[in-house]
């Protein structure tokens, strides 16, 4: 009861500002909210590629821009949301908390062959790999765009790219002048944010946001504690977060951007871990008879390896135990970046400095990252081109938490990295309708070693409304500290990573056509042929075995023992039929095998963690000059069960589902909006994934995600 009356309040207060707000508003364009058309959505410039700056339609890469209009119409409250829109990529909630976002393969919790930036910041964590979801919940109103590019982005990001960028760009404080009050209430999230700007002087402005957000428990599978312990799901979450940002403009292409954030949050889990109990009994005079015992009376032998495996039953000697976690973090960055543009060149020195901690119940993890990158880059009669350099310190202190039994171990605990990296861009007009981008990135970790990332890139412009590209990409990943740490884990199965542990590798190729007939339509087709070598393997050299003795653990060991194969195409289309009704589809196949592994061997990350099929389809539609009305569809073809020896109480896929999201907008005013949005519509609960215990270190229990309704009340003065 406290804790709705402290909502109730919260939210009062919030409803009473942006009454306020609404009084004191000044007048803002409605110009300023409408969609980019395609024509100019084509000629927006991005680097996401080769950073040198191309026109989206003329980058020879499967790129794709989430703009700040695409953002505000799709009622995300979230960056993995809002990524559904994006083709070929595969978003998915793992919880209400918690996301696996990736592209062309290998999905996972912690995707570790997928690169997230933040305004030039990675997010990459190099604990587990991959990104930490709940970390970065930005507020959506200060995004300007998202880029996205589906395929290998190493030869200018460096490794970890493999199969893919998303660089998030915030918006400049020049454009954000003014105040902001958001409030969004809804029976799964509730939200509350403010954004204020202002000028110190005519060249330098500044910007202020903050954010609270606050969401509710979901619903349990169907499997939820393994059928032994409760139903429940325990993936309810806090996060508050604050930024402060100045832009300067001295002229002449000139600019400085200056940025620092803080955040702090709570993320609550439900996770199964083996802990080894001292007391245990006999297994010869207690435990055989009890199994015995059971088989007699009809058990089944998933109930026997749970009655062996939880503490209740007084049977084991690892005892499964139930998590309910709440993991809390906090973080901080400092950020600055300056940047000068002339008629034939550019250049930039950004450096920044980023702090995060972490703590559950397993591990208690700190890193501290200081990043310093020069990029310069110029054109002339025969192309363009670019060149960087750059030196990344990153040291982490890793620490086992509350856990008895460690499961997931580091050693060292604490580790310096110092990575250095270089790369060079070209981009050669070869005719006038052809260009060629050919570039290399190396890098080199005090960790890992050399890795270099060769790339070339074709773009034929057939005429002015066709493109024709291709390219062929060398890109590895650099394994995380979870696969090369000397420190062996200590419970049902002893873990021993390996400090020599290889990169994984792949080679691709890709094919891509755009076609815009007219300025109201576009065809966007991507096609791709992966070659994974070297991919990370766990292999059970020794079963636990809980029915022939609970007494001796079993053995893991680390290689780089699976090679796989990856094809399939992506489809895009935008089509404007007329200036108030827009529409958005596309469509994606995937094809992916591991080769031939011996038994009790097995990837990382499974191969079957992503679709076969996906397709969306988006409709903005302007009924009026004041009302909108955004539908989105979502369709998700069925992930099959793993097949891991890891699942021993049982293996469960994820069925095809459909997900629809309505947004009712109505702009009050020129200062005041308000919106409706419904997600999920057509089911009250569905799954969307299912992590594998290699992912994170022990068994969670998903959830599936529930229908949600939600006002949201934006006043801008």
């Amino acid at each position: 009861m406290s804790g709705m009356y402290k909502y109730r309040k919260f939210f009062g207060l919030c409803m009473l500002l942006l009454s306020h707000a609404a009084f004191s508003a000044q007048s803002l364009s409605l110009d300023d909210l409408k969609a980019l058309s395609i024509d100019e959505l084509s000629a927006l410039e991005v680097g996401i590629a080769s950073k040198i700056p191309t026109r989206v339609n003329e980058t020879p890469a499967a790129v794709f821009v989430l703009t700040s209009e695409d953002l505000r119409r799709s009622g995300a409250t979230s960056v993995p949301e809002a990524l559904r829109i994006v083709p070929g990529l595969n978003v998915a909630a793992v919880s209400g908390n918690s996301w696996a976002v990736s592209s062309r393969g290998f999905n996972e919790t912690f995707a570790n062959k997928f690169l997230v930036l933040l305004d030039g910041r990675s997010l990459y964590s190099n604990t587990l790999g991959g990104v930490y979801w709940d970390m970065q919940d930005v507020r959506m109103e200060d995004i300007e765009r998202i880029e996205v590019i589906r395929g290998p982005g190493s030869a200018v990001w460096g490794a970890n790219a493999m199969n893919g960028v998303i660089n998030i760009i915030t918006r400049s404080s020049f454009t954000t002048q003014g105040g902001e009050v958001v409030g969004t209430l809804g029976n799964q999230h509730r939200e509350a944010g403010l954004r204020y700007g202002g000028e110190w002087n005519e060249n330098t402005s500044y910007r202020f946001s903050a954010k609270i957000l606050m969401k509710d428990e979901n619903s349990p599978t169907s499997h939820s504690g393994f059928g032994v312990q409760d139903s429940v799901a325990n993936d309810d979450a806090r996060h508050t977060r604050l930024s402060f940002r100045t832009d300067t403009d001295y002229g002449n292409g000139e600019s400085l951007l200056l940025d620092a954030g803080f955040f702090r949050g709570e993320s609550d889990q439900r996770l199964f871990t083996s802990e080894l109990d001292p007391l245990a009994p006999d297994f010869a005079t207690v435990v055989l008879p009890a199994i015995n015992d059971m088989r007699d009376a009809g058990a089944s032998q998933q109930q026997i390896f749970a009655a062996l495996a939880f503490s209740q039953f007084g049977l084991c000697s690892y005892c499964m135990m139930d998590i309910r976690d709440n993991q809390s973090y906090e973080g901080g960055h400092l950020l600055a970046r300056w940047r000068q543009v002339t008629d034939n060149s550019w250049q930039s020195i950004q450096a920044y400095l980023d702090y995060t901690q972490r703590e559950d119940y397993q591990l208690d993890q700190r890193a501290t990252a200081v990043d310093i990158d020069y990029e310069r880059g110029w054109q002339n009669s025969s192309g363009k081109f670019a060149w960087g350099v750059g030196i990344r310190s990153l040291e982490d202190d890793l620490q086992a938490n509350l856990s008895p039994t460690s499961v997931v171990p580091f050693g060292p605990a604490s580790q310096r990295n110092n990575t250095y990296n270089a790369f060079v861009q070209s981009e050669l007009n070869i005719a006038t309708d052809l260009r060629v981008l050919t570039g290399v990135g190396y890098e080199y970790s005090s960790v890992s070693g050399n890795q270099w990332q060769p790339s070339i890139r074709g773009v034929w412009s057939a005429n002015p409304k066709t493109q024709l590209w291709s390219s062929v990409s060398y890109s590895s990943r650099v394994p995380s500290r979870a696969e090369t740490s000397n420190a062996p884990a200590k419970n049902a199965y002893e873990f021993t990573a390996d400090p020599a542990h290889g990169s994984e590798k792949l080679t691709s190729f890709e094919l891509g056509f755009r076609y815009s007939p007219d300025n109201t339509l576009t065809f966007d087709v991507a096609a791709f042929r992966y070659w994974y070598s070297d991919l990370t393997t766990i292999k059970i050299e020794r079963p636990f075995n809980p029915f022939l003795s609970t007494s001796s653990a079993g053995e893991l060991s680390i290689a780089n023992d699976a090679d796989a194969d990856a094809y399939g195409a992506e489809l895009a289309v935008r089509w404007t039929i007329d200036p108030d009704w827009r529409l958005q589809a596309s469509y994606s196949w995937l094809q992916k095998s591991i080769g031939y592994l011996p038994a009790l061997v097995e990837p990382m990350i499974s191969a079957n963690k992503a679709p076969e099929h996906q397709l969306s389809l988006r409709s903005s539609w302007d009924l009026s000059s004041t009302l909108e009305l955004d539908l989105s569809m979502y369709y998700v073809s069925k992930l099959h069960a793993t097949g891991s020896d890891f699942q021993v109480f049982g293996d469960y896929g994820i069925d095809e589902y459909v997900r629809t999201d309505v947004r009712l907008g109505w702009q009050v005013s020129p200062e005041m909006e308000l919106s409706i949005i419904g997600q999920n519509l057509l089911n009250d609960t569905h799954q969307e994934f299912s992590t594998s215990p290699l992912n994170v270190g022990g068994y969670p229990d998903n959830t599936e995600i529930n229908r949600s309704i939600s006002a949201k009340l934006t006043v801008r003065f």
